[in-house]
């Protein structure tokens, strides 16, 4: 009896064991199937950045039906990928740091792939066999100093010392011109002395690391500017330099003061600006014109400007192609501002006038300022844009002597 009840309990605990075994089985695919359903998917990469030096991150998106993503890596001109590194599912990004063994070289471009892989069925996911490209470029600079110097017309500036570089570059922009660079030094030079900044102006400035070997400039570090006050001159200062223009401004020809002046020399103001920086200041001379707008007439002032160069023999002046309107269209009378133009009381245009070095003309430089008239968004954008002072020059006694 006894062995009779211990059989029956061992065919039910065998029976049970067989059911659990059947049940968790049912959720198992054939070793066939598996192979042919679970093949990863293709990683899409999403992107690729440098967020350091000597760092690349990686970021890309979930595939599917994966345990582990290999990363890859290689040199642009290189034909065979090395792996990097592998991660687990769910792990979507990757920074590669240079190493001895995973080197990154400051100004080589490299390629970026990553491959899914299951390891239940041991397939590999489809890849980017081109990979996606960033270029290594040398430590973005931090620019710490730019300060006008005690001579007040010359600027300081000085950076932080910034790795995969052997030079670096300064550049300097003002609110009238683009990016221009100004000098390179080397490496161990973590300061420079601008001698030709623009009087007058905010001069922007910034740093880039460069690499001479491989000719790669690095991002452009933080902005800093300095400005500088406007150089004074007074008419002693200009006369021997223009004794000829004043002199025909005197005698009243109008052909070679101003070309399209009609009315002559009538209430004549001068002003006087260095304003290509090569200390000798430029000369305006202007007269009154009248002016009819609609029903209503009044006075601008329509002006001629003059530019010159020293040369061995003594001055050698320039009258420049075309002419300007209305130096004294701010309320400071003292002083000869870029002209605003009021098409009602919210949009407006603001004309800068300023001497073309390479084509050495007379332009003009037209900005859309749609700022209410003495709003503080119009304030706010004078104070971060310093104008261009000329000097209206008022004792004009020189003139007895010519």
């Amino acid at each position: 009896m006894k062995k009779d009840y211990i059989r029956k309990s061992s065919v039910i605990v065998w029976m049970v064991v067989l059911i659990l075994v059947s049940f968790c089985f049912s959720f198992v695919k054939p070793g066939s199937v598996f192979a042919a359903a679970d093949t990863p998917g293709r990683v899409t990469m999403q992107d690729i950045s440098s967020p350091a030096f000597g760092q690349v991150k990686l970021v890309w998106k979930k595939a599917d039906n994966v345990t582990d993503y290999y990363i890859y890596y290689k040199e642009k001109k290189s034909g065979k990928w090395t792996k990097l590194a592998s991660v687990k599912a769910g792990t979507t990004s990757y920074v590669h740091k240079s190493s001895a063994k995973y080197p990154l070289t400051t100004g080589r471009s490299y390629a970026y792939t990553v491959k899914a892989y299951n390891s239940a069925s041991q397939k590999y996911g489809a890849y980017d066999k081109r990979g996606i490209m960033i270029q290594i470029l040398p430590e973005t600079v931090k620019l710490n100093k730019a300060k006008v110097n005690s001579d007040k017309i010359s600027v300081n500036l000085s950076w932080s010392k910034a790795g995969g570089c052997d030079a670096y570059e300064i550049y300097r922009r003002t609110y009238r011109s683009s990016w221009k660079r100004i000098a390179r030094v080397k490496s161990n030079t973590l300061k420079y002395k601008d001698t030709t900044p623009l009087r007058g102006w905010a001069n922007y400035y910034a740093v880039c690391g460069y690499d001479s070997k491989t000719k790669t400039t690095g991002n452009r570090s933080n902005i800093l500017f300095a400005v500088l006050d406007s150089p004074q001159f007074t008419f002693p200062t200009v006369r021997d330099a223009y004794v000829d223009v004043l002199r025909a401004v005197k005698a009243g020809d109008k052909t070679g003061m101003i070309e399209p002046m009609p009315y002559g020399a009538v209430n004549l103001e001068y002003f006087v600006f260095d304003m290509n920086n090569d200390s000798i200041p430029e000369l305006i001379v202007g007269s009154d014109c009248p002016w009819e707008e609609g029903d209503k007439t009044y006075t601008r002032k329509i002006c001629q400007l003059y530019t010159c160069e020293k040369t061995g023999s003594g001055y050698k002046s320039k009258r420049m192609s075309g002419y300007f309107w209305d130096p004294q269209m701010s309320e400071k009378h003292d002083y000869l501002y870029e002209n605003y133009y009021w098409y009602s009381k919210s949009v407006n245009f603001k004309y800068l006038w300023f001497i073309d070095k390479e084509d050495n003309i007379l332009k003009q430089y037209s900005e859309p300022l749609n700022y209410k008239v003495g709003s503080k968004e119009l304030i706010d954008f004078d104070s971060r844009n310093r104008k261009p002072v000329w000097t209206k020059i008022t004792d004009t006694s020189a003139l007895s002597g010519l």
